[in-house]
């Protein structure tokens, strides 16, 4: 059975003063943003998030990957703020994918619970059995 998920959303407003920023040792004109996430994202989020990167097709001119409570942003200058609104949408693509991920979870429980009920059902047969002494 799957475990529900958190949604994670970047931390807003962001302390511009706060934020790392590092060259990229291996891209030339590259750096490295480190951006605060409200929270620490599950495994489930995670993997939400990195299959979201991988199937955009923006990918190619940068990169993005979670460390614990900080999204690290790896791409160069140009372009930077069409680079940042594309990570807010592969947030929020990813905190969708959670949102189905949850639904389906519950449905998943709510199914197993008559299955619960008849288990308990037998149990209890069982038992008055046992003690009949047959």
């Amino acid at each position: 059975m799957s475990e529900s998920a958190k949604k994670v959303k970047i931390k807003h407003p962001i302390d511009v003063h706060s934020v790392s920023i590092n060259e990229d040792p291996f891209h030339h004109n590259a750096y490295v943003i480190s951006l605060p996430l409200d929270s620490e994202p599950s495994y489930v989020w995670q993997a939400f998030f990195e299959e979201t990167v991988w199937s955009s097709l923006d990918f190619w001119d940068r990169k993005a990957m979670v460390a614990g409570k900080e999204l690290k942003l790896t791409t160069t200058r140009n372009d930077l703020e069409d680079k940042l609104k594309w990570l807010e949408r592969i947030v929020d693509d990813t905190n969708s994918r959670v949102e189905e991920h949850n639904r389906k979870a519950k449905w998943e429980k709510k199914a197993k619970e008559p299955e619960r009920a008849d288990t308990e059902a037998i149990r209890q047969e069982l038992s008055k059995w046992s003690v009949r002494g047959y």
